[in-house]
């Protein structure tokens, strides 16, 4: 097994910059995942892991040994020492295990409903990775077929989305396209649209979720767009109590999320 105890090695340089920058991973398609639970979720879901580092001084040799035999023997494993590996992780806790990971196709055009009454989120210019993060925890929770991502503002590969989703990545079904073939695609499907609009909307919990439903969330800086307002949806609102007039939109987008829970199982 090769072993890396230099910062300026190439290969850990390489794995840094798909860390923090963006450009990096959409041109190597790949990005990178930290700590044995998430990279176990990775390979449960399918994604192909091309590389593991490794650092003994955290993740004991014998422990280490059961972890990987559940991993397929094409995986090229690296250890490292402990100053190469915190130089690695943006997370102080990882159990001493880094991967680089390959993308999936995000292409919507792939996607066939399995369910007779799919639940869709649609995210229209979501800003910040951690809110994405977290919709797609919920997403897994409740139970959410499939996560449309709309004129992508936040890339969902960035390491605080992976994080702040607490494996929730790695369970979701994610699209990214335009409003344009999202809106085809949830009309081609029969798919019920709801936007979260606080203008000419009825209460949340009076409309019925029963039947194939997607929700469409704003921006948190702008919300929705003429786009949205201009289609065939019906809008619907979460009564604000106070005095702040709405929700964070992953908070939202689970409110809406469990409604549908609730309705269903009711």
């Amino acid at each position: 097994m090769k072993h890396i105890s230099s910062t300026q090695n190439t290969v850990i340089k390489d794995c840094i910059l798909l860390q923090s920058k963006g450009k990096k991973r959409t041109e190597k398609k790949q990005f990178v995942v930290e700590g044995s639970r998430e990279l176990r979720l990775a390979h449960l879901a399918h994604y192909t892991i091309s590389t593991l580092f490794w650092c003994p001084e955290i993740f004991a040799k014998q422990d280490f040994a059961s972890w990987i035999k559940t991993f397929n023997n094409h995986i090229t494993v690296i250890s490292v020492s402990l100053a190469v590996y915190q130089k690695m992780v943006i997370r102080g806790s990882t159990e001493g295990i880094v991967g680089i990971v390959n993308q999936k196709n995000n292409s919507l055009k792939s996607w066939q409903p399995h369910n007779k009454n799919p639940l869709v989120i649609v995210l229209e210019s979501i800003e910040k990775p951690g809110n994405l993060g977290a919709i797609l925890r919920t997403a897994d929770a409740s139970g959410v077929d499939a996560v449309i991502i709309t004129e992508q503002h936040t890339d969902i590969h960035h390491p605080n989305v992976i994080r702040s989703s607490v494996g929730g990545f790695f369970s979701a079904t994610i699209f990214v396209c335009s409003n344009e073939e999202a809106n085809h695609f949830l009309k081609k499907n029969k798919i019920n649209i709801y936007a979260a609009s606080l203008q000419k909307s009825i209460l949340y919990n009076k409309a019925n979720y029963k039947a194939s439903t997607a929700f469409v969330m704003g921006s948190e800086a702008k919300g929705l767009s003429d786009f949205w307002r201009d289609q065939e949806v019906t809008a619907v609102k979460i009564p604000m109590l106070g005095n702040v007039d709405s929700l964070n939109v992953s908070v939202a987008t689970s409110v809406l999320a469990y409604e549908t829970v609730r309705q269903r199982n009711s």
